[in-house]
């Protein structure tokens, strides 16, 4: 117990990984790609056939997205995620409980930022799904890799399972006269609120108060609750992933790692190209409002496709970074992912100030192409500021902030605080 509690501390800056920094950089960078249209959008005029931007340029920048960015990115953080875990319980050299213990506390304190993330800025927060799914994942903790690599597959086709046994009930219900005219009706009522919702939303976003934005934004936010029963899961299963990864020293040894990921490779980059071009189909094409064989489609080649796509990323980016490419650029990148925490926040502050009444009020005004361009503004402005911030400090303020948090004390902040 003694050598655990002396252990539980965080890594030093010379046991960091640069890759899986730069990895995780270029994660947040994925990822705001994504969000940008969220942050410009209700959830429903995502989800259905309310698309606001429905011209050809923002038909390309949609589909350029929908091939190359959604459903690619979380899943990369998710696996880093899940290779941290592993390092954090490394701490301890007998006794694991009290490292759990304190990892679970971590994922505490993360899901209360989470909350305050969706209460005071946006409602398309990952922090609260991370830290929810994250107190699954400190339940394997002990298990055999074998078990790891099963509950993955387990959580990976659980969402597919559960949205087509709900669209084959609803398919049979429809075939039964007493049963399909309520159906029917329920889902015009449900179209009908959701664009009702849309305009008002957009309304409130873009001219109301703090307060009447807090209220539309918070329940914007319960229209996405769904998606931690029927979309989330597979969440899991890339934390398991990452921490069989961590168990397996994969990325301890780089030439090493790229053997392994090269197998993955050959055989993800086809199940990457059917599954994802199908979800980009989908996506254009059905709603995901409807509970039918489209939205079937949808989730299945974004939880496959989005998976295999993220494996095929990861060994190019770890081949990337092996063969020295760009290497003044990879370090500048890796900055940003050691401060992935504050900078995804940061990306919140600034995308909602861009859109909300409260800074530029450009809310619902910001399209696809556009918002791709305004993402490489911001992640530029990111990569410098970070460059400059980790010049005299050792974490991100909101790292170091879940640091002492997590530990119960303060944390050594300045590069010239001693350790």
């Amino acid at each position: 117990m003694e050598t655990s509690t002396i252990n539980l501390k965080p890594l030093k800056k010379s046991e960091r990984m640069v890759i899986l920094d730069f990895i995780r950089g270029i994660a947040i960078f994925g990822i705001l790609v994504v969000n940008m249209a969220w942050f410009n959008a209700p959830l429903f005029a995502q989800m259905g056939d309310l698309v606001f931007w429905d011209d050809l340029p923002n038909k390309i920048a949609r589909l350029f997205i929908l091939l190359f960015f959604e459903s690619k990115f979380y899943p990369l953080f998710a696996v880093l995620f899940g290779i941290g875990f592993y390092f954090f319980i490394q701490k301890a050299s007998d006794n694991l409980r009290p490292v759990v213990f304190r990892y679970r506390m971590r994922l505490l304190y993360l899901l209360i930022f989470g909350i305050l993330h969706v209460v005071f800025l946006w409602h398309g927060d990952i922090l609260i799904i991370y830290a929810l799914f994250g107190f699954v994942m400190t339940w394997f903790h002990k298990s055999s890799d074998k078990t790891l690599l099963v509950w993955a597959g387990v959580f990976v086709l659980l969402p597919i399972v559960m949205v087509a046994g709900l669209v084959a009930l609803l398919q049979l219900a429809m075939h039964i006269p007493e049963a399909a005219e309520p159906i029917k009706i329920s889902f015009a009522e449900q179209e009908k609120y959701a664009a009702t919702f849309v305009e008002r939303a957009v309304q409130v976003y873009r001219t109301g108060s703090f307060g009447e934005i807090m209220r539309v934004r918070l329940t914007d936010y319960t229209h996405s609750l769904n998606g931690i029963l029927f979309i989330f899961p597979n969440i899991v299963s890339l934390f398991l992933i990452g921490f069989y990864m961590g168990r397996k020293q994969v990325f301890s040894d780089i030439p090493n790692a790229l053997r392994i990921l090269k197998k993955v490779f050959y055989w993800c980059l086809p199940i990457a190209i059917v599954f994802t071009s199908l979800y980009a189909y989908s996506s254009m094409t059905y709603s995901m409002m409807m509970p039918d064989w489209g939205m079937l489609m949808i989730i299945a080649g974004s939880i496959i496709g989005g998976m295999a796509q993220m494996f095929v990323y990861l060994y190019l980016l770890t081949l990337a970074y092996h063969k020295g490419l760009f290497r003044k650029l990879v370090d500048s990148i890796a900055k940003v992912g050691r401060m992935a925490f504050t900078n995804y926040l940061m990306q919140s502050v600034i995308c909602t100030t861009i859109a909300f009444s409260y800074g530029l009020g450009l809310y619902g005004q910001i399209n696809y192409w556009q918002g791709i361009l305004l993402t490489v503004l911001i992640y530029a402005v990111q990569v410098v500021w970070s460059h400059y911030w980790l010049k005299h400090f050792r974490f991100g303020p909101f790292e170091w902030f879940w640091r002492t948090l997590t530990y119960g004390k303060i944390q050594p902040m300045r590069l010239d605080e001693n350790r």
